[in-house]
C-alpha cells in the first residue's frame, strides 16, 4: 500500500500521457485535418476535461476484478511495445545508427527493471525529474518564434465533417494513459476536484496545443507529409552556442521522458498483478521485461512501429471509455 500527494499524482499522470506521444502525434493529425488541426485539438481538449471530470466523480465505483485487470495488463504491455519500438527506431535514426537496437532497448528496459524491483517509492518519485526538463523544452521551443509564419494557421475549413471527425479520433493519441487516473486516484491523500484538476487540464492542453501550433506555423501544411517528426526538425533548425545540435540535446531529454513513462507502464502491470492476483513474485517482473524486449525488437522498424502507433488508438477507446463505463455501471448496480 502506498499514498500519493497531489503533485505526485498529477506528475505521474502527465508523464504517462505525454511520454513518447508528444514528438509524433502532430504528423498524423495534421495530415488528416490540415490547418483545421488546432481547432480539432481544442475540441479534443474539451473532451479530455469532461473525461477527467467523469473519472473524478465515479472513480470510487471503478473496482475491476481479475478479468478486467488482466485485460488492462495486456493493454499496457501492448502500449509498452508500441512506445519502446518507436523510441528505439527513432534513436537508431537520429543518434545511434551503428548500435544494435537490442542494446539500446535492453538499457531502457533495464532502467525499468531496476526501478520496479526496488521499493515503490523509487518509481513514484521518478516523474519529479520532468519538473526540470519541462521548462527547458518549452524554452527551446519558443526559440523558434522568429521563424513562425502566423498566416499558416488559416484557412480553417469547418464545413467538411469527415476530416474533422478523423482528426478528432487521431487526437485521442494524446489521451493515452488517462485511464491511470482511475487506478491512482484512490491513493491520493489531498483534494483533487476543482481547481487542482483544472490546472492539470490547462497544463496538459498548453503542452500539446503549443507544440501543435508551433509546427503548423513553422511548416507549410503540405510539407508535413514528408516530415515524420516535425518537432525534431524545428529544434534542429535552431542555432545555439552551448550545443552544436539542439535536436540531439532535446532527443536525450525526450529519451529520459520516455524511459520514465515506460517504467510507469511497467509499474502498473506489476502492481495490477500484485493487487488483483495477489502475486508479488519478482520472477514475473523479470519475465515481463524480458518478453517485452524480445517482442519490441521485432517491431523496432519504421513500418512496424508506425503500424503499432496507429493501432493503439483503437484499444485506447475501449480501455479509456467503454470498459470503465461498464465496470462503473456494474458496481453501481451491485451497490443498489
Amino acid at each position: 500500500m502506498f499514498t500519493l500527494s497531489r503533485i505526485q499524482f498529477f506528475l505521474l499522470l502527465f508523464v504517462v500521457q505525454t511520454g513518447t506521444v508528444f514528438v509524433s502525434f502532430q504528423h498524423r493529425l495534421i495530415n488528416i485535418a490540415g490547418t483545421t488541426s488546432w481547432v480539432v485539438f481544442i475540441a479534443a481538449g474539451l473532451m479530455h476535461y469532461v473525461l477527467l471530470l467523469l473519472y473524478e466523480k465515479f472513480y470510487k465505483r471503478f473496482k475491476p476484478g481479475r478479468f478486467v485487470a488482466g485485460l488492462y495488463i495486456a493493454y499496457w504491455s501492448f502500449a509498452i511495445i508500441a512506445f519502446l519500438s518507436y523510441v528505439n527506431y527513432t534513436l537508431s535514426v537520429w543518434i545511434f545508427p551503428n548500435t544494435p537496437q537490442i542494446v539500446t532497448m535492453a538499457i531502457i528496459v533495464g532502467v525499468s527493471l531496476y526501478a520496479n524491483t526496488r521499493r515503490i517509492e523509487a518509481v513514484i518519485n521518478l516523474p519529479s525529474i520532468i519538473l526540470a526538463l519541462f521548462p527547458i523544452f518549452i524554452v527551446f521551443l519558443f526559440m523558434a518564434i522568429p521563424d513562425l509564419v502566423w498566416t499558416w494557421l488559416f484557412p480553417v475549413k469547418l464545413t467538411e465533417i469527415k476530416p474533422l471527425l478523423r482528426g478528432l479520433f487521431m487526437a485521442q493519441a494524446t489521451f493515452i494513459g488517462i485511464e491511470f487516473y482511475l487506478f491512482f486516484r484512490k491513493y491520493v491523500i489531498q483534494k483533487v476536484k476543482g481547481m487542482p484538476l483544472f490546472i492539470y487540464q490547462l497544463t496538459w492542453f498548453f503542452f500539446f496545443f503549443t507544440i501543435l501550433v508551433f509546427i503548423l506555423l513553422f511548416f507549410p501544411v503540405h510539407a508535413i507529409t514528408f516530415i515524420p517528426e516535425p518537432l525534431l526538425h524545428i529544434l534542429k533548425a535552431q542555432k545555439v552556442t552551448f550545443v552544436e545540435r539542439l535536436d540531439l540535446f532535446f532527443l536525450f531529454i525526450w529519451v529520459i521522458w520516455s524511459v520514465i513513462a515506460i517504467t510507469l507502464y511497467f509499474f502498473m502491470c506489476v502492481q495490477a498483478r500484485r493487487i488483483y492476483f495477489n502475486n508479488e513474485n519478482k520472477f514475473y517482473t523479470v519475465l515481463l521485461h524480458c518478453l517485452i524486449i524480445i517482442v519490441s525488437s521485432y517491431f523496432a522498424t519504421k513500418d512496424r512501429s508506425d503500424m503499432l502507433r496507429q493501432l493503439i488508438v483503437y484499444p485506447h477507446i475501449l480501455f479509456t471509455i467503454l470498459i470503465p463505463a461498464v465496470v462503473i455501471l456494474l458496481n453501481r448496480g451491485n451497490k443498489n
